[in-house]
């Protein structure tokens, strides 16, 4: 049997490569997760004598490429800032084998018995601080403008319904002013660890500066109920109550977020789902994005309901005005 994953040339497994790096013989076994447009291969890589060295993700295409050098730069940014609410791996190697983007990084290991617990409110405010913190109103926003270019091409598809409930939403909430920081992408319980000191949390490669403050905890509220295709009222209950009650309280223990209106959380859950539904609908159109179509087109679904509601609660508010 060939040592290690091997690619076109089979003399150069993947041990062979990360043994050239390390300067010993390893030993990898392999982890492959479900179909999805960003799979790929992860390593468990240990010494001969069996002592864990850590994990490598090795890319497959261009989006997984892509997604393994970014979470490269983003574990250098994150070991040269103060992070003092978590604990991130450490880079042990990254660079190329045979093309293929390789990052190695160390294993984080925790020191307690697992258990599911609230969102970890402080975690995912110091993953906001590690970027600049600022506040600007939607409309001027360069998530905004991201948004609104990485979804132009849509236009002229099947996923047009995407852009058009991305002009929806701007025009009821342009002049709505939101914190802006950074967000992990991916931040749940499958992402992270609790110890007895600092939590654990991996799996960066969605990390993105420049978005609507508390993105994460939206999402570790209510992704899971979001996975119920076609279940709004579960998608309701999880964005309206305990997402909403989460976020409020990120925010709060944030350096420099004011104090956010209702208006301004509601903003941010939507502004979660207009991110999220981007990467889904963008990466269903990618060879392998076949399994995550349905999901990208529920969320978009969840998106105009809960536009509607919002629309729904700003006429009536405006009314009791008059």
């Amino acid at each position: 049997m060939p040592y290690g994953l091997t690619g076109l040339d089979p003399a150069d497994s993947i041990a062979d490569y990360l043994a050239e790096v390390l300067g010993h013989r390893v030993l990898v076994s392999l982890t492959v997760g479900s179909a999805r447009a960003n799979r790929k291969p992860i390593l468990n890589v240990h010494r001969d004598d069996g002592v864990e060295i850590g994990f490598a993700k090795v890319g497959l295409n261009d989006l997984t490429n892509q997604l393994v050098h970014h979470e490269g730069q983003t574990l250098g940014r994150l070991a040269a800032a103060v992070t003092p609410t978590f604990e991130a791996p450490r880079t042990i190697h990254s660079g190329q084998w045979q093309g293929h983007e390789v990052l190695l990084m160390s294993a984080l290991r925790p020191d307690v018995p697992q258990r599911q617990l609230a969102p970890l409110t402080a975690a995912a405010a110091g993953i906001i601080a590690t970027a600049p913190i600022y506040h600007s109103t939607i409309g001027d926003s360069a998530w905004a403008s991201g948004l609104g270019h990485s979804t132009a091409e849509l236009r002229r598809t099947s996923d047009r319904d995407l852009p058009v409930l991305l002009d929806q939403f701007l025009r009821l909430h342009h002049d709505t002013v939101i914190p802006f920081g950074a967000w992990h992408g991916d931040f749940g319980p499958w992402n992270l660890a609790h110890t007895s000191a600092l939590p654990m949390i991996w799996d960066w490669e969605r990390y993105a500066l420049d978005v609507p403050g508390g993105m994460d905890v939206v999402h570790y509220q209510a992704h899971r109920a979001l996975r119920q295709i076609g279940n709004v009222a579960a998608a309701r209950n999880a964005l309206e109550d305990s997402a909403m009650a989460a976020l409020s309280k990120v925010l709060a223990r944030t350096p420099g977020v004011n104090t956010p209106t209702p208006a301004a959380l509601h903003a941010i859950v939507i502004g979660y789902l207009l991110t999220i539904a981007t990467r889904f609908t963008l990466d269903a159109r990618t060879p392998s994005g076949g399994p995550i179509k349905d999901l990208a087109q529920w969320h978009r679904t969840v998106i105009y309901d809960q536009l509607q509601r919002g629309l729904r609660t700003t006429n009536a508010s405006q009314a009791a005005q008059l």
